[in-house]
């Protein structure tokens, strides 16, 4: 993933929790599972797991662009369990990882 392709992926991952109340363990868990069976969620697992890398090393904000009720520091937590959730179900249907 070019490095700046990342930020577009990670707002779509934001975009899809503007309604999600609490961004814990089962939030995580059905959002992984949507990626994976490309529900909502076209590009792939493997896309999504690499931006959230990308925003994980990155010092600056995650959710500056898109109006989101959730904080920072949650957002971060949340793609952390995210990229947990992701790589427990590799290897992903379709690819090599």
């Amino acid at each position: 993933m070019d490095s700046r392709d990342w930020k577009g992926v990670i707002n779509q991952i934001l975009y899809g929790l503007i309604f999600t109340p609490q961004l814990d363990d089962p939030s995580a868990g059905q959002m992984a599972a949507a990626m994976v069976e490309r529900r909502y969620f076209g590009d792939g697992p493997g896309v999504y797991a690499d931006a959230i890398a990308w925003a994980r090393q990155y010092a600056g904000p995650l959710t500056d662009e898109i109006e989101t009720p959730h904080s920072e520091h949650d957002f971060r937590d949340f793609l952390r369990r995210l990229a947990v959730e992701l790589d427990e179900r590799r290897p992903w249907p379709g690819s090599a990882t």
